[in-house]
């Protein structure tokens, strides 16, 4: 049910809309000390974890880019865009770079990141260790969100830079995986002229999957991605797929009291990989509050058109 109030004095209806201003502003204020939610991490593990540089093997370049539109179409609701690109420079050297671009009202977040990782074969298993460094921009613009107060926070327009330093593990073979990663070691204040400071908390992903086969045609795969939220709560996010001659994938996602998701995915000419997930959002009662759409976009580029592609399924 949807109540709509008709407000008719001039002088309340400003207030209602300054104190609405503020409000979204300590929102995405709040929001932009938490890292975003992937549906699809499971491909897009490169911007949470540096091991994952040049997975792909030698002679092969991978892009990727992810865009998650949150809760809707409104223009104050939060948009993410992510865009990486990694190689493998030999069997153990792997680098790349991410760009990652978030918007909610008047905050903007910017960051662009470079990857390294170093692979120790063990026979039948690799161990992946890597390293990443970069910077992250935010922006504020105060005239956005209250155009008349003297509050000290909105005097002038907000812009901070933050210097990133990450690092990550992964364990994995054909058939299952384990990571564990942290994409910023830095924790750092953005704002002090509010009563509770915000920073920017340390992050830890702990993740894992596992393919289980069927048959011929038809393989199970279930994933786990674990990790603590800003307020250094452990979230847990749950995924089962199931996939069809290595071409077609289709499951669902459960993010702990927080939202299920539908999952979508295809994969062409062994190289290009699209992927679409429709999440909704439940509320503290369990009830259906809003949706997300997410969409994924990976591609293989072979340098030599004699290396063979392995199917990758994490």
């Amino acid at each position: 049910m949807v109540i709509y109030i008709k407000i008719k004095n001039k002088n309340m209806k400003k207030i209602v809309l300054n104190f609405a201003s503020l409000l979204l502003f300590l929102i995405s204020s709040s929001l932009f000390a938490q890292q975003p939610d992937y549906t699809h991490y499971m491909y897009n593990m490169n911007i949470l974890n540096p091991a994952y540089a040049g997975f792909e093997g030698p002679e092969i370049i991978s892009f990727g880019t992810l865009y998650r539109n949150q809760w809707g179409n409104g223009p104050n609701f939060p948009k993410t865009l992510t865009a990486n690109i990694n190689a493998a420079i030999n069997d153990n050297n792997g680098i790349g770079l991410s760009f990652t671009k978030d918007k909610y009202g008047a905050v903007k977040q910017n960051g662009i990141v470079a990857d390294y990782s170093y692979t120790i074969n063990l026979g039948k298993n690799n161990l992946a260790f890597g390293l990443k460094a970069g910077i992250e921009l935010f922006k504020a613009k105060s005239n956005t969100l209250i155009s008349q107060t003297n509050y000290p926070v909105f005097a002038q327009d907000i812009n901070d830079t933050n210097i990133i330093i990450g690092a990550g593990a992964l364990y994995y073979n054909d058939h299952y995986y384990i990571a564990l990663s942290s994409p910023n070691l830095l924790q750092k204040k953005y704002l002090s002229g509010l009563q509770n400071e915000i920073t920017n908390e340390i992050y830890v992903y702990m993740s894992g999957g596992y393919i289980v086969d069927l048959s011929k045609d038809f393989k199970l795969k279930p994933n786990i991605l674990v990790y603590n939220d800003a307020n250094q709560n452990i979230q847990t996010h749950l995924t089962l797929q199931t996939i069809y001659s290595d071409t077609f994938e289709f499951g669902m996602s459960y993010r702990v009291q927080n939202a299920i998701s539908a999952m979508f995915g295809l994969k062409l000419f062994d190289s290009l990989r699209l992927g679409y997930a429709y999440d909704i959002h439940l509320s503290d009662t369990g009830i259906y509050s809003s949706v997300t759409q997410e969409f994924l976009l990976n591609y293989n580029w072979k340098l030599n058109k004699k290396v063979m592609l392995s199917p990758r399924y994490f």
